[in-house]
Order: C-alpha cells, then sequence, then structure tokens
C-alpha cells in the first residue's frame, strides 16, 4: 500500500501562456493524474468499485511562478475522511525545493443515479484512512461574492468534455483563468481555489461572473442562473520568492 505517491511532472510549451509562465490548470493537470494513479493503487479506482470521482473543491498554492521545463514533483497523499468527503494532500517542488502545496475534497457518486456514495460504503476505505499523514486540514469553505459582473458566455464543446461526459476540472479552471483575463495581467496566481458544485454538460451555455472579495478575484460560472463553479484567486508579482 502506498502511503504516499511522487510523480514527476515537466512543464512544456503547450502549458505555457503567452507571459512565458505556466497556466493555473498546468496544476490541475499535475493533481489530477497524480490522484488518479494513487486511487488505483489503493485499489479505489473508478472502474475498480464502480463509482464516479468528482472533486468538490480544491484549493492549490504557489509562491512563484513556473517555467517552460522545469519538473515538477508532485507529492500526494490521503490525510483522512470526513462525513462524505475524502480529503486529500499535495506537495509540489521543483529541484528538491518546495515551491506549493494543495488541498483538495472529492466525493464519490453512483454512476447510474449520480448519489453521493458515502466512504463507509467501501472496504477499500479503510486503506485510505491508513495513508494518513500529518492532520486532516480544515474543510475548504463556501465561496461567494455580493456583486458579480458579466464577462463572457461559453458554449460547452466537446474539447471541454471528460471521461464522465461533463466538463473536466481542469478546462473549468482554464475558464476562470480567461474570466481573469490572466493574458493582461502583470502577475501570476499564488492561490486558487475552485468549488464545484454542479455538473456541466456538453451544449449547455456557462455565464462567466466576476468580482472581488477582500482584494482577490471571484469568479462564478453559472448555467440558467444557477451556480456551477466558484472561484477565489489571488494575483502576486511575477518576481515573488524568485532568486
Amino acid at each position: 500500500m502506498a502511503e504516499l505517491l511522487s510523480r514527476e511532472y515537466e512543464i512544456n510549451y503547450g502549458h505555457i501562456d503567452n507571459r512565458g509562465i505556466a497556466k493555473p490548470s498546468f496544476l490541475w493537470h499535475m493533481m489530477q493524474d497524480a490522484a488518479t494513479v494513487h486511487a488505483e493503487t489503493l485499489h479505489l479506482a473508478a472502474d475498480e468499485l464502480h463509482i464516479l470521482w468528482v472533486l468538490s473543491r480544491m484549493k492549490a498554492r504557489l509562491t512563484r511562478p513556473l517555467r517552460p521545463y522545469e519538473r515538477v514533483r508532485c507529492e500526494t497523499w490521503c490525510p483522512g475522511i470526513r462525513g462524505a468527503s475524502w480529503y486529500r494532500s499535495f506537495a509540489f517542488f521543483v529541484d528538491e525545493q518546495p515551491i506549493g502545496d494543495a488541498q483538495s475534497m472529492w466525493v464519490t457518486l453512483d454512476p447510474d443515479t449520480h448519489r453521493i456514495l458515502r466512504p463507509s460504503a467501501f472496504p477499500a476505505a479503510e486503506d485510505y484512512l491508513h495513508t494518513a499523514r500529518g492532520d486532516l486540514f480544515e474543510a475548504l469553505p463556501k465561496l461567494s461574492c455580493d456583486t458579480v459582473r458579466p464577462h463572457h458566455v461559453h458554449a460547452v464543446q466537446y474539447s471541454d468534455l471528460d471521461i464522465n461526459n461533463h466538463v473536466n476540472n481542469v478546462r473549468v479552471v482554464e475558464l476562470i483563468s480567461d474570466a481573469l483575463d490572466l493574458q493582461r495581467q502583470p502577475g501570476f496566481v499564488s492561490s486558487l481555489q475552485v468549488n464545484y458544485t454542479a455538473e456541466t454538460a456538453c451544449g449547455e451555455q456557462v455565464a462567466l461572473l466576476c468580482g472581488t472579495v477582500d482584494g482577490a478575484r471571484f469568479v462564478r460560472g453559472e448555467v440558467d442562473g444557477k451556480a456551477h463553479f466558484e472561484a477565489l484567486a489571488t494575483l502576486s508579482p511575477f518576481d515573488t520568492q524568485e532568486g
């Protein structure tokens, strides 16, 4: 049983934006892969248990922007379970120097009814608990903003979809990045929390709305007036903790 999974990922130019740094979605791509591989080692793979793994909340932090062809080592482990949520942590390193971390909360769904299946339904959940490393982190909070303004509308297409036939969680981060207008921002995203509140299907029209909360940038994605995801981003100068 793997208490901790460690995998290395190279940043190529497919991950780089117009400013020469890695897009925020690179972290989500890396974490999605590492979490999937680790779940398989714990015999908690979606196919093996006939379930759907659904990311409900994720918050990542970086101390500096990431550059082309840097190799990022991603560690992931399972601090435990609380209620219906499976908790997962991450740490990021470049040349063995820590450059960020992340916390996430997941739920398991019945693939036919899409009802939540509690961890207690799976004997393998006991192995998940045994991978605990450190303390169980506090639940990631709800996100809200009193005043938002329309930014743009995105029509969901084939390239947005994942194996569950809904918008992939990595693609959601790309839509959020568009709403943040990162192509003309003077800083990088040093902190990003995304709360996934509803699945989004092909053909649906996602309205992106923006606002600010205590100096941070807020983005909400709505379909027919119902929130499907919400995000809160902090931008920092490019030279933060860089040598």
